[in-house]
């Protein structure tokens, strides 16, 4: 094991993490749309909802590695979907009820952390994404040496974490923009949920 490996094997975490931060989902469209509502310091605790999250789906994942069900992937994918349109109903009956969004910044609101875990994990994506993509890559790096795969998993983490942070920051700044831009967005992400949502039902109905 040398310095040069584990230094590899960081980029490549960092790299998938700053990957799995932009791609578009359930869970960053959640993120988004709390940072519209509430500004950075409500958004900024569901950033650290994967480290929650993540670790079942890791577990499961490395357990039944390319050999996951297509029926389990069907359920996640369909309660997946009714939690997306649970997030839009509440994001609706928000943007219907504050027709004058206020831009100071809101602290934490209780709730927020746990809807996000949840949006992360009722989401096939990770699954996916471990059992494909990072599982094999975490399998053989920790058969070398816990090191390896340690290294791997806080390069991954600590650039998605700080990623979705940076969403978070990145978008809380439209609120400067008005109360009138920050509702269009808002009903934006209240759509793209709704999206979401079908996508996800679509899949476990109909399978990929």
């Amino acid at each position: 094991m040398t310095d040069t490996t584990i230094l590899t094997l960081f980029l490549r975490g960092a790299a998938l993490g700053l990957a799995a931060a932009v791609t578009p989902g359930t869970f960053q469209t959640y993120l988004i749309s709390e940072s519209l509502s509430g500004g950075f310091r409500r958004a900024a605790p569901i950033a650290f909802a994967p480290l929650i999250s993540d670790v079942p789906i890791i577990i499961i994942s490395l357990l039944v590695l390319n050999q996951v069900p297509a029926y389990f992937l069907r359920l996640v994918s369909l309660a997946g979907g009714i939690f997306a349109l649970y997030l839009a109903w509440r994001l609706w009956v928000s943007w219907r009820r504050e027709t004058d969004i206020q831009v100071d910044e809101d602290g934490p609101q209780k709730g927020t952390l746990r809807r996000g875990v949840i949006a992360n994990f009722l989401t096939p994506g990770p699954y996916l994404f471990w059992t494909l993509v990072s599982g094999p890559i975490l399998l053989e790096a920790g058969r070398q040496s816990i090191g390896l795969g340690a290294s791997f998993l806080i390069g991954f983490y600590g650039i998605f974490v700080l990623g979705l942070l940076g969403i978070a920051l990145l978008i809380s700044q439209a609120r400067r923009l008005g109360p009138r831009v920050v509702r269009t967005l808002l009903l934006l992400s209240c759509i793209i949920l709704v999206i979401f949502a079908g996508i996800l039902i679509t899949q476990a109905i109909f399978g990929r």
